[in-house]
């Protein structure tokens, strides 16, 4: 009796251990490695910086969308693109220039745009000014605000006299246009004007109306009644300035954006997960969150009481906490946060908190759905030409994914008993495989 119960054991000691063995083999972990090549391809000057509205833009689409495609992702709502109508920054004919004019019209100054000046992309709703000092309705330091006509511009000495700052751009600003001077072109503006000279200033942008797409795909769960889980990534940039030097926005975002194509094919050797999980890539991120805020407008109803983890900046230098970004109102006590931050204490992460709508979790939360950005956030070369793949430390990306992957097998396959435990499945069944099998070999002799 003792024999049979040692073989039966035996026996389901084998079978479990077999298939846990095999069911962790197939489970394909994120290939860091191959994140950075997607990202070094994304930031690559041929998509000339992802501008949202660009030729450029659209071909990033492309590449999302045959990527959806190809890990059999199913169309969101019957398709994968979500188109939405928006502003932005067209770059028309003409040289620019900031010039000085005497009281007679003619030229006696013209800077060197790049050198002494450069457009900042906040706005164009106008982009051209002539203004002299009677037209300056504030200065202060190495800054001026225009206004003229009912039409207010911005020019001013960045910090440290860096041009290669660009911002994100805004088509409801308040001001008409925005222009970076060095400290010297300010002092030599202020002693031009004090004498009766002119500033005239132009820089080829427009603003106009185009349509531009998200693209939404997701992995159909058991109970596509249960809230979904969403991971979601802006994939949008900066574009190029005047001089074609290119934003390419390697960290921002192309990291995120090739992390979550890089968490697909992790969740798809999974299997089939408890809930949907949505898979959005927004577009118009750097326009104000446009993407996800049309996202989230169409879609509440369907995303109430769903979990969205956003990614925005993987990759930098290690020795940078990850950061858990919250909406404006959260806390470190907020849920959804705290359990994450759970998660980066159980599992050894340095971690920090920060609280602001500077990215898409923003309109999520304005609608009361749990989410949270995951963020290296470091900001040394964000939004300017340095962004670029050398800087990306797949170290980092790897430990978002120790933290994202648990998160994802805690929410979306909870009730999948071979997902949650299918190592330790392993490990027990091993053991006790060489126990009995010790035992059985020791009653033979």
């Amino acid at each position: 009796m003792k024999n049979f119960i040692l073989h039966l054991l035996l026996t389901v000691s084998c079978l479990i251990c077999s298939l846990s063995f095999q069911y962790c083999y197939f489970i394909t972990p994120l290939n860091s490695n191959e994140v950075k090549d997607n990202i070094s391809y994304l930031s690559s000057d041929s998509f000339k910086g992802r501008l949202a509205g660009t030729l450029e833009n659209y071909e990033a689409v492309n590449f999302i969308k045959n990527y959806f495609e190809s890990q059999h992702l199913t169309p969101y709502k019957s398709n994968y693109l979500e188109g939405f109508n928006v502003l932005y920054p067209r770059r028309i004919a003409g040289t620019p220039y900031l010039r000085v004019l005497d009281k007679n019209g003619f030229i006696i100054k013209q800077y060197n745009y790049g050198v002494d000046y450069k457009e900042d992309m906040l706005n164009f709703k106008d982009n051209n000014i002539s203004f002299k000092k009677a037209d300056i309705l504030m200065e202060r330091g190495n800054n001026f605000q225009i206004h003229k006509d009912n039409k207010y511009f911005i020019f001013y000495n960045p910090e440290d006299d860096n041009l290669n700052f660009r911002s994100s751009f805004i088509a409801n600003s308040s001001q008409n246009m925005y222009i970076m001077i060095k400290r010297q072109t300010a002092q030599d503006i202020k002693k031009y004007v004090d004498s009766g000279c002119e500033i005239s200033c132009f820089i080829p942008f427009e603003n106009k109306s185009t349509s531009i797409y998200n693209i939404i795909g997701y992995i159909k769960g058991k109970k596509p009644n249960l809230p979904p889980l969403v991971l979601s990534a802006h994939f949008d940039h900066l574009g190029t300035d005047l001089s074609g030097k290119v934003y390419s926005g390697s960290l921002d975002n192309a990291s995120g954006t090739s992390f979550l194509l890089g968490l697909v094919k992790y969740i798809n050797s999974l299997g089939r997960p408890d809930r949907n999980i949505i898979i959005a890539s927004f577009n118009a991120e750097e326009f104000g969150c446009l993407g996800s805020k049309e996202f989230v407008q169409k879609y509440s109803n369907d995303l109430k009481g769903s979990k969205v983890i956003n990614f925005d900046m993987i990759g930098s230098n290690k020795k940078i906490p990850l950061t858990i970004m919250g909406g404006k109102w959260d806390t470190k006590n907020s849920n959804f946060i705290n359990e994450i931050a759970n998660l980066c204490r159980k599992n050894k992460v340095d971690f920090k908190y920060t609280f602001e709508n500077c990215s898409d979790h923003e309109y999520f939360r304005t609608y009361n759905i749990d989410a949270v950005t995951l963020s290296d956030e470091d900001m040394s070369k964000i939004h300017t030409p340095e962004d670029k793949d050398r800087y990306i430390n797949t170290q980092s990306i790897d430990r978002c994914f120790n933290i994202v992957s648990k998160e994802i097998k805690n929410y979306a396959f909870k009730d999948n008993f071979y997902v949650l435990y299918c190592r330790n499945l392993f490990i027990l069944s091993l053991i006790s495989l060489l126990i009995i099998s010790k035992l059985c070999i020791s009653r033979s002799f």
